[in-house]
C-alpha cells in the first residue's frame, strides 16, 4: 500500500506550496474549471468557423494547434522536471509524455518564443474568422480573455511565488510576481 502511495506521490508535481502539499500538484477542481473554460473557447471558435465558413482561419486553427502540440513541446515539456507529471500548464508535461518521449538537455528559451508565436496564432485565428459575426466574436473573445486570466492568476502565479529553477525567467512569472506583490 505504502509503495502505491509513493508511486502516485513520484507522478505528481509537487514543491513547498500549500497547494501542492495538499494535492500533490495543481488543484484538481480549479483545473477542471481552467479545462472548462479552454474547452468552452475552443468549441466556441471551432463552430463559429465552420458557421461562418471561414476555411482559411479554421486551416490556421488547427495548423497552430499541430505546431504546438509538436514543437514547443519537443523543446519544453520533453526537456522539463514535469515531463510525465501533472504541472500547472494544464497538465501539458503528462499529456506530452503521451506522444513524445522524453528529451536530453536543458529547456530552451526558443521553445517559450515558439510556443508564444503558436499561441498567438491559435487564439487570433478564430478572432480573424469571426469578425463579422458580432455576437460569437464577443463569446469567443470573452472565454479567450478568461482563458489567459486564469493561466496568468493560477500557473504563472504558481512558479512566480514557488519556481526554483528555469521557470523563474519566465517572463509571465515575472510579470506576476510584480502584479501579485510576490
Amino acid at each position: 500500500m505504502e509503495e502505491v502511495i509513493e508511486v502516485k506521490k513520484q507522478s505528481l508535481i509537487s514543491c513547498d506550496c500549500e497547494e501542492c502539499a495538499r494535492f500533490g500538484g495543481p488543484n484538481p477542481r480549479t483545473m477542471s474549471i481552467r479545462f472548462l473554460i479552454l474547452a468552452l473557447q475552443f468549441l466556441t471558435g471551432l463552430v463559429g468557423l465552420i458557421r461562418e465558413r471561414s476555411w482559411k482561419a479554421l486551416s490556421w486553427l488547427f495548423g497552430g494547434i499541430l505546431f504546438f502540440a509538436f514543437v514547443p513541446r519537443r523543446l519544453i515539456c520533453c526537456r522539463c522536471e514535469g515531463y510525465g507529471k501533472k504541472c500547472y500548464s494544464l497538465y501539458l508535461g503528462k499529456i506530452t509524455s503521451l506522444y513524445l518521449p522524453r528529451g536530453e538537455g536543458e529547456v530552451s528559451p526558443l521553445g517559450a518564443g515558439l510556443e508564444a508565436l503558436a499561441l498567438t496564432v491559435i487564439a487570433n485565428a478564430p478572432v480573424v474568422g469571426l469578425r463579422k459575426n458580432k455576437k460569437l466574436l464577443t463569446t469567443y473573445l470573452i472565454f479567450s480573455t478568461l482563458t489567459l486570466a486564469l493561466q496568468f492568476a493560477h500557473a504563472c502565479r504558481h512558479c512566480a511565488e514557488n519556481a526554483k529553477d528555469w521557470k523563474r525567467y519566465c517572463p509571465a512569472a515575472k510579470a506576476a510576481s510584480r502584479l501579485f506583490n510576490l
